[in-house]
Order: C-alpha cells, then structure tokens, then sequence
C-alpha cells in the first residue's frame, strides 16, 4: 500500500516542531532530528513560515483535488499545528482526509513528540483555516507539500537523494 509506505516516512522527514522560546533552543537542535524523527525549526524561520503561508493560499487546490474523485490523485494529507506545554507547537500529518462541512476529518498520522492534545490513530477535525500544510500524489509525483520541500530544500545532496528514495514518490523542483 502506497499511502502506509508514504506515512510511515512522513513522521521522519515532515513532522515540524516550533518552539515559540528561543532562549532554551540552542542552534544544534534545529533541522532534522533522526533519533527523534522531528525537524525543529523556531517561530521565526521565514522560509518554513513561507511555506506554510503558500499552503494556506492554495488551500483550493486541495480541495478541488479531494472533492474530483480523480483516480491518479491518492494519498491526500493535511498537516495541523497542535499546541506544547513549553508554549510552541508540533505540526502534525492528517491522513484518510474527508471532507466535512468546509472542513476536514481525518486521523493523525504522525506520532506526537510533545503535544499531549492528540496522539497517533487519533480522529480529528481540522478547520480550514487551521491548515499549515497539504499534500497528495498526482501520478506518484508530490502536489503541495510545501513544508516537505523546504525540509528538503535544506537537506545535502545525498541526503535529498535517500529521502527522494525512501519515500518512492517524485518531488519535481
């Protein structure tokens, strides 16, 4: 099954946590964590801010993706930010996403690191509005994403190339 492939790699590469304190967060905690499969970024980082801002405003490509029962679109994901006790946020990945009223149902597809608001296998519904990032596969090539490509975006040569390998999906620059 391609969307079980697709998710077991999404917690080690896509699962994004914001610390909304930089005083406790040295610079050798931020990027890819793979012991802890997260990648940290802090409030400020522009460029995945940036990122989130462009899934947040193409939130209608998802949608009219989702709602046109296409079969070459599968594996639709939303990511949502939850809440920590340190004040920041875990981003987290939203799998088996239906629509609902305007918004979404779908069950959290990341394991938690630090928020305790929900845990893996968990059903939600996320809001519309509460979106930081979107995805499926058109053809087995990434549309949206856009969290994921500047994850990769910072990644070295080499490790872009494992990631492109263990995912099995493209991402066209």
């Amino acid at each position: 099954m391609k969307l079980i492939k697709l998710l077991l790699f999404f917690p080690l590469y896509l699962s994004c946590s914001n610390n909304q304190s930089n005083k406790n967060l040295s610079s050798n905690k931020l990027g890819l964590d793979t012991v802890a499969n997260t990648y940290s970024v802090t409030a400020e980082d522009t460029s995945m801010n940036s990122a989130i801002d462009n899934a947040k405003k193409t939130i209608n490509e998802f949608d009219q993706a989702l709602r046109s029962n296409n079969p070459s679109y599968t594996d639709f994901a939303i990511k949502k930010r939850y809440k920590t006790a340190d004040g920041g946020g875990e981003h987290m990945w939203i799998a088996g996403v239906k629509p609902v009223d305007g918004n979404y149902k779908g069950f959290v597809n990341t394991d938690a690191e630090k928020t305790t608001e929900v845990k893996y296998g968990d059903t939600v519904f996320v809001r519309k509005n509460e979106i930081t990032d979107w995805m499926y596969l058109e053809n087995n090539i990434l549309k949206g994403g856009y969290t994921i490509r500047e994850v990769r975006n910072q990644m070295n040569k080499e490790e872009r190339n494992k990631m492109d390998k263990d995912l099995g999906f493209k991402i066209e620059d």
